[in-house]
């Protein structure tokens, strides 16, 4: 069978559902890709605009829903808190050989 076209009874395929929610849920799912994007050392600008984008449609939707000024407010709050640290990821082996667990770098202030 072609790569693109999938079995029907394959348990591989993706599928996708929505969801009912409400504000709440909208707003902790805007706080999730906040803090997401925080985490990857993104700014506050450059999250905003990710929210302001249709083709991120799940941030997109939350700000339609929730609007701009409650979007800066939650993204504020990641940045404020993820904001302050860099995560540095290191895969090459360190001097034994061994790989370099994560290190947190916190930015001054």
């Amino acid at each position: 069978m072609p790569y693109d076209d999938p079995e029907p009874e394959d348990p591989q395929e993706l599928v996708g559902v929505e969801l009912p929610g409400d504000e709440a849920v909208t707003r902790e799912m805007a706080a999730a890709f906040a803090d997401e994007f925080a985490q990857l050392g993104f700014t506050r600008a450059q999250i905003l605009a990710l929210y302001r984008e249709a083709e991120y449609s799940g941030a997109h939707q939350a700000w339609r829903l929730l609007g701009e000024d409650e979007v800066a407010r939650i993204v504020d709050e990641s940045v404020g808190v993820w904001g302050r640290f860099t995560c540095i990821v290191t895969d090459s082996p360190d001097r034994d050989g061994e790989p370099e667990p994560l290190r947190f770098i916190r930015r001054r202030s």
